[in-house]
């Protein structure tokens, strides 16, 4: 039986509303996001985590309350002794700057984040020696530690020049050309 895939993400309940339209294509530019999907995505995440913390809070619960600030701070959205109120204030920005593309640009293996985006989508970012090629990819404190950039070098010009012009002298004596 083949499971079935649900939506990662909700999307807003009114259809135009232009402060929130402006509001998500400046994230758009601000984070080089590809399209409004991913931004919904991590204002679903966020309403997640707020609404565990909700229902933690309404349990006076510790053992549901400390698993979900260990994850937040695992993720690097909150201190290690932060309290409840600091999830239940977290922003969507805030998330988004937990992505591997923002990772990227910010440790200056890229000097935008669309570059970022295009240097992740075509495999040269790793972490722990493992390729990663989703740009979404949320990172741990520790996996942003671990983060690598793995270009495939490239032949100098002098190099390029040198074989160009070797190949030039073999196809004019090919040809019974000489130099004089």
């Amino acid at each position: 039986m083949v499971k079935k895939l649900k939506k990662q993400y909700d999307t807003p309940s009114e259809a135009y509303d232009e402060d929130r339209i402006e509001q998500e294509k400046e994230l758009m530019d601000e984070y080089g996001l590809r399209n409004k999907r991913e931004v919904y995505k991590a204002e679903s995440e966020l309403r997640g985590l707020r609404r565990q913390a909700r229902k933690a809070v309404a349990a006076d619960d510790n053992k549901q309350i400390q698993p979900l600030l260990d994850r937040a701070h695992n993720l690097g959205l909150v201190r290690e002794n932060a309290s409840i109120e600091d999830v239940l204030s977290l922003k969507s920005q805030e998330i988004l700057e937990r992505r591997i593309q923002t990772a990227v640009e910010r440790k200056g293996y890229a000097e935008t984040v669309k570059e970022a985006r295009q240097l992740i989508v075509h495999g040269h970012i790793y972490i722990n020696d493992q390729q990663v090629t989703v740009p979404g990819y949320l990172l741990t404190q520790e996996e942003e530690r671990n983060l690598e950039l793995d270009m495939p070098e490239q032949e100098d010009e002098e190099e390029q020049e040198e074989v160009e012009e070797s190949s030039e002298g073999e196809n004019q004596e090919e040809n019974g050309e000489t130099e004089e």
